[in-house]
């Protein structure tokens, strides 16, 4: 990355305690304007292990560890816009906000360690909002199925990605929200593009490009207010797209379903979360593959800036080729355990905390009934973040 964009990082970052949330507030304007972003950093070692099988006896053992160099993970910054139309309850709103990372468009890594070389528009969108009856917005934008998961209070190494699609480009979403109620809403629709979320190229496995032709998901999520202490959460969610794919096959479509929930009691959250996607003409037509995931959280805090969690998940994955059944199946078992503390309080406008994380994976590969491949993995994470 050219030294001016890590001039100007660095200058928003020390910038940012000054600047706070707000940068122009006009109660009798109606007009609001705010910075938001965070920086992120982390240090990454891997362990893996792969043991190849051919007749039910081991054919290859290969071994790597790795100590990654400081990197970006997942740094952003952007503008929030709010101005209240008349006397009513109307207002127009828009956001913008911009990530790095280090691959470029189409998906190809810079020699380059930090995963700062690419600047890039995650999300850019505007539209019209009710403070009842909700929000109409337009754009590159983060979706309502992104808030079903339920597991996903860890830092880099959480387990809960999801089969959801967590956000949409060129989007039209409607999204209903009732803090008195705990109540969370919405459904969008996309008419398709040829970048994914991440802004880069979508590719099939074989690096040919393939373009999303249409896409819709619709979530809800409710919390049940039980007392001082607890609470109950309940969410559901379902996406779908469409892609078109060479040689003239069938269209790809990518279906998911998840349903999320969550106990908390005082200090303490229990979460479980369960998804399916299905998956159907995965690169030719007939094909199929069916992923189930199964994935639960414990989070504690310890403290008002100290909380330490962990996470477990059992995922497996089938592929049915056209014409046969079962013709290759993954199974996955995955652990963690983290650490976080805030070094500057959460309740400050600027804040910053660091966390540890460790994961271990361990999968198996069946082709046809029989074990092909076993992989381990285990990683260590050592991370800071901060937030304005």
């Amino acid at each position: 990355m050219k030294k001016t964009t890590l001039t100007l990082l660095m200058s928003a970052f020390a910038a940012t305690p000054a600047m706070a949330v707000s940068l122009y507030k006009n109660e009798s304007s109606g007009t609001e304007i705010d910075f938001t972003g965070s920086a992120r950093i982390k240090w990454e070692t891997t362990a893996d292990k792969t043991t190849e099988y051919d007749d039910g006896q081991v054919d290859g053992i290969t071994k790597e560890a790795k100590n990654h160099p400081v990197k970006n993970n997942g740094s952003r910054f952007g503008f929030k816009a709010k101005q209240s139309l008349g006397k009513s309850d109307l207002y127009a709103l828009g956001r913008v906000e911009w990530r790095f990372r280090g691959k470029d468009n189409k998906g190809n890594d810079r020699p380059s360690n930090h995963d700062f070389d690419n600047l890039y528009a995650r999300q850019l969108y505007g539209g019209i909002g009710h403070e009842k009856y909700g929000e109409l917005t337009y754009g590159n934008q983060t979706v309502i199925t992104d808030e079903v998961k339920q597991t996903d209070l860890a830092n880099t190494l959480s387990l809960s990605d999801g089969l959801l699609n967590s956000g949409m480009r060129r989007s039209v979403q409607y999204a209903y929200k009732n803090k008195d109620q705990g109540i969370k809403a919405g459904v969008y629709y996309s008419g398709g593009s040829k970048r994914d979320n991440n802004g880069l190229t979508f590719l099939d496995d074989d690096d040919s490009i393939k373009k999303l032709k249409d896409a819709w998901g619709t979530g809800a999520v409710k919390t049940f207010k039980i007392d001082d202490k607890q609470e109950f959460t309940l969410a559901g969610g379902v996406t779908r797209e469409r892609f078109s794919q060479r040689n003239d096959a069938a269209d790809r479509t990518e279906t998911a379903y998840a349903v999320g929930t969550a106990y908390t009691y005082d200090n303490t959250t229990v979460g479980l979360d369960v998804e399916r996607g299905v998956y159907k003409n995965h690169e030719e037509t007939g094909r199929k593959i069916t992923e189930d995931e199964i994935r639960t959280v414990l989070y504690h805090k310890l403290s008002n800036d100290w909380s330490a969690y962990g996470m477990y998940a059992y995922k497996t994955e089938k592929r049915d080729e056209a014409g046969e059944s079962s013709a290759r199946k993954e199974k996955k078992h995955q652990f963690m355990l983290g650490t976080e503390y805030y070094l500057i309080p959460k309740s400050e406008p600027f804040h910053v905390k660091t966390f540890a994380e460790v994961q271990t994976t361990r999968s198996k590969d069946y082709r046809s009934g029989e074990l092909r491949e076993k992989n381990r993995n285990y990683t260590t994470v050592v991370g800071l973040r901060a937030y304005w």
